[in-house]
């Protein structure tokens, strides 16, 4: 679930708009541009430099949208404005995205309520002429609510893959989020991106305050100020992290957290001010503060992927309530987590106030007139900038130190298995080559580092490695022979043929273009890959036209390969296929960084270990042959990171072509047979009391999947892990027929013997779900509406929570869903009440201004999603244990729970799962009950 919220208008100047603007050649452009749906204002569809000086812009999709590829992008003296959405599941637009942009420079802007810059992969060369600017900017509020209360994930800067920068600058940026107007996660989030190691990304002197949740008084942790993250696969390697990222004179004001080392190496953090007080700007306590700096490794990676980071010299006040560092409701450090988070200053043990919050803005205001630089749209830079003090640098690392071992042998058509050891005295391997003379193979970024070769031609091979450490020192290892003799198989080597070749005595059938619409190469024609028929495929549609690819070709081409689908494990089908003997060729090319990988068809592995190389290089891999019998042919590919698959061409050999042979099908293990399953239940059990069942499941071969639980016909839940349990609250007094089912991997079952379980009225001075039993009818006091509108139902007054007095809610969001199904049905005022509800896991609801007696009070609770399991306490007794929500649509008005009050207040509470509380009524009782 998520919070709705009123959208704010952005105070988009009042001026003449362009309709979007789509720029398709370099040069400068002025103006003002504006969209009112999702088309971006600005779209920069060229390669060529473009340069947006002095432009407002609003719209309510992307400002800026350079994710086209390969962008070379300067947008300064402009003001932007995110207009409200106007559909839900849309999130406000980006200030700028860029994906693969080549060169980035976002200089001396104002811009409102956007979702940020966010930059995904990095298409530059690898210098200081093509590389990521973000200075002297003013940002209000960055957005992540949507219309219809949900959020997206959302940073000031938010980088992605962006590795390798070379003179990259991040500083003097004013970012303010203001309560209950923004949402942002991170504020600077590097996530698998950063510099190298001779040119670390500043991040300096910029001032960062909020980072709240919305509610702003939620209890829910969100953002920070600044971290570096990235929660890749378990292949990943020290050249694919957040790494060489210098963070220092930068402030961190009112955050939830301030500065993060979550993931990479050589990350150095120093000489930054975060100030908490835990206070919002009119008092309230702000709930979902943390720790102010946190250094762990939070993806558990080895020492060669997550080393050498440090926070050296901050200087730090942090409330949180309950904590202990250095004092009394302090964390200045993250509890654990922060173990070279030395030296630190830390502000005085005493109460954190906003006026310590005040004078870090004065602080800012004095830094930048010192530095003759003022902010924002025709601003000033005056040159400033700070010297930070540097952290100890460790000694560059030496030249690593590499060994081949390859076979002296081998055969065409057969792979080679190549294996090299390498280490470094200090730093780490980043990467290991493999060479055939001065042609590269392939490289293996991991150890054991291995590559298989398939020799194309007899004769005598000259093989090398080449170890490089992650300061770009090389060692290769010395040429070790083998000699290729020729095969003894009429089945064609699974190499790659020139281009435009065809494999001999075959038919052409089809070609798919995967990622793209129908194109012509070399004289055949491709289909589009979305609309050919018999065809399917999964993964993710993804086209990059700006990279330059290795070896070059002919548009057309180049146009097919750079519009490509993408998945670690692809799977493609192309049926309609005569019975026959094929030859099938794959198009793929990398986009960015290698990826090792292997190729199937029809199930069998036909290329090990092939690697995509850099960014930009392609191959036309085949041809690859298999006998097809039952109309499909299918091909896949096999690797842990993402891969590119372009093209597909599908030949049939004429009549005299020699086929592989078949290989010996392996033998089919027995199908799982089905499952044992036995329950454990009470005898007895009580209304409003949880019976905890439990089931033991096993299988004589195969894998038990799940084990369901049943009350008759119902099903109450399942489990899918041993130890199989569930906990059932029974709502009426009887017998239960309790069973349990459990199912293997084939899909076999088997269910339990009945167990009877007797359930008896609890022994509670607490009436039923009923009008209140006294002998003298109770009075209604007043009823709440905690979602929604003021109405009338069963004809007695219920309040808008949002507008009631002496009432207030703690630890819940309100949340709305009127597409449910109701379970039972009921009346459609009722509904619409039940339906707009708050939610919460640990609730707090008091309603004030009661004058002293014995009360009942009513809750009406409902389901939208999953079962939920919590308890109900009042006057901070629990009433009700273990209630279990149902499944969606289900709904319940529980009660009367009886109270004493004397001190005017009635408080309700919620513990345990998620609660849906839709609606109070509090009743008074003639005479005092026990």
């Amino acid at each position: 679930m998520a919070s709705s919220f009123h959208p704010v208008q952005a105070q988009a100047p009042n001026v003449t708009y362009s309709g979007p603007l789509v720029i398709t050649t370099g040069g400068t452009y002025t103006g003002n541009y504006r969209s009112n749906d999702a088309t971006p204002a600005v779209s920069i569809k060229t390669t060529q430099p473009v340069v947006l000086d002095n432009c407002i812009i609003a719209g309510v999709g992307d400002l800026i949208d350079a994710s086209n590829g390969g962008a070379t992008l300067t947008v300064r003296n402009c003001r932007a404005y995110a207009l409200p959405q106007t559909a839900s599941n849309v999130r406000h637009g980006r200030f700028v995205e860029a994906v693969s942009a080549r060169s980035l420079t976002i200089e001396h802007n104002y811009f409102e309520h956007t979702t940020g810059i966010d930059v995904y992969l990095w298409g530059g060369n690898g210098t200081a002429q093509q590389t990521l600017t973000v200075r002297y900017n003013k940002c209000l509020d960055i957005d992540g609510r949507m219309l219809n209360g949900k959020e997206d994930w959302s940073n000031y800067l938010g980088m992605n893959g962006v590795l390798g920068l070379v003179g990259a600058e991040i500083a003097w940026n004013e970012v303010i989020n203001e309560p209950n107007e923004s949402w942002v996660e991170d504020n600077i989030n590097f996530f698998n991106s950063g510099g190298t190691a001779n040119s670390h990304v500043l991040v300096h002197d910029n001032y960062v305050q909020g980072a709240y949740p919305y509610p702003a008084t939620s209890p829910d942790y969100l953002g920070s100020g600044l971290i570096t993250d990235g929660d890749v696969p378990s292949g990943n390697t020290a050249s694919t992290v957040s790494a060489f990222v210098d963070a220092y004179h930068n402030q961190f004001v009112s955050t939830c957290a301030a500065i993060n080392i979550a993931a990479g190496h050589d990350n150095h953090f120093y000489e930054n001010r975060i100030v908490t007080s835990g206070l919002l700007p009119d008092g309230t306590r702000l709930q979902a503060n943390y720790a102010a700096a946190g250094l762990w490794n939070a993806y558990n990676k080895p020492s060669s992927v997550f080393y050498n980071n440090d926070m050296l010299n901050n200087t730090i006040g942090f409330y949180f309530k309950g904590g202990n560092t250095p004092y009394t409701n302090r964390q200045d450090t993250s509890p654990g987590a922060c173990p070279t988070c030395t030296p630190t200053t830390h502000f005085p043990d005493r109460p954190l106030t906003l006026a310590d919050e005040q004078a870090e803005w004065t602080l800012w205001q004095q830094k930048l007139q010192q530095n003759g630089i003022t902010l924002g749209a025709g601003g000033t830079s005056g040159g400033g900038t700070t010297t930070p003090t540097t952290p100890t640098t460790p000694p560059a690392p030496s030249a690593p130190t590499v060994s081949l071992s390859a076979p002296s042998t081998g055969t065409v058509g057969t792979a080679l298995n190549l294996t090299a050891s390498a280490a470094a005295a200090n730093g780490t391997i980043t990467k290991v080559e493999f060479f055939s003379g001065a042609t590269k193979l392939g490289e293996d970024l991991t150890a054991p580092y291995t590559f298989g070769f398939t020799p194309a031609a007899a004769g005598t091979l000259s093989l090398t490695a080449r170890a490089t450490n992650n300061a770009g020192a090389a060692t290769s290892t010395a040429v070790s022979s083998v000699t290729v003799t020729a095969a003894t198989t009429t089945t064609p080597p699974t190499t790659t043929p020139p281009t435009g070749t065809t494999p001999t005595n075959a038919t052409f059938v089809r070609a798919i273009n995967v990622g793209g619409t129908a194109t012509t190469v070399d004289g055949l024609s491709f289909e589009d890959g979305n609309s050919a028929g018999n065809f399917q495929i999964n993964g993710s549609p993804f086209a990059n036209q700006g990279v330059a690819l290795n070896p070059a070709t002919d548009a057309a081409r180049a146009a097919m390969i750079r519009a490509s689908v993408y998945d670690p494990n692809i799977n493609a089908a192309v049926g309609g296929v005569a019975s026959g003997t094929y030859s099938v060729y794959l198009y793929m090319w990398e986009d960015n960084n290698p990826v090792t990988l292997n190729i199937t068809l029809e199930g069998q592995t036909v290329q090990s270990n092939y690697s995509s190389g850099n960014g930009g290089h392609w191959d036309r891999l085949g041809p690859f042959t298999a006998n097809i019998t039952d109309g499909i042919i299918n091909i896949g590919t096999v690797s842990s990171n993402n891969n590119n698959l372009s093209g597909i061409e599908i030949w049939k050999q004429n009549a005299g072509t020699t086929a592989p042979t078949t290989p010996t099908t392996p033998t089919t293990p027995p199908a799982p047979s089905a499952p044992t399953v036995s329950l454990s239940a009470p005898s007895t059990g009580t209304v409003g009391t949880a019976l905890n069942l439990t089931a033991s499941a096993a299988a004589t071969n195969g894998t038990i999947a799940k084990v369901e639980f049943f009350s008759g016909a119902t099903k109450l839940g399942e489990s899918l892990t041993a130890p199989y349990a569930f906990s059932f609250t029974p709502a009426a007094a009887g017998t239960l027929s309790l069973t349990a089912r459990a199912t293997n991997n084939a899909g076999a079952a088997t269910s339990t013997a009945v167990s009877s379980v007797t359930v008896t009225a609890a022994t509670t001075t607490t009436p039923p779900t009923t009008t209140p039993p006294t002998s003298t009818p109770p009075t209604f006091v007043r009823a709440v509406n905690l979602g929604g509108k003021a109405i009338t139902l069963d004809g007695k007054s219920w309040a808008a929570s949002a507008s009631a007095s002496n009432f207030k809610a703690t630890g819940l969001t309100t949340f709305a869903n009127q597409n449910v199904t109701l379970t039972p049905s009921t009346d459609a005022t009722r509904a619409s009440m039940i339906r707009a509800s708050m939610y919460g896991s640990d609730t707090g609801l008091a309603l004030g201004g009661v004058s002293s007696g014995t009360y009942s009070v009513f809750l009406y609770v409902w389901e939208d999603n999953n079962a939920e399991n919590f308890s109900i306490s009042l006057e901070g007794k629990t009433v009700l244990s273990n209630y279990n929500s149902g499944s969606a649509g289900h709904w319940d008005r529980l009660g009367p729970f009886t109270a004493n009050v004397t001190d005017g207040t009635v408080n309700i509470g919620t513990t345990g799962g998620m609660a849906n509380i839709s609606g109070i009524e509090l009743w008074k009782q003639a005479t005092p009950l026990p």
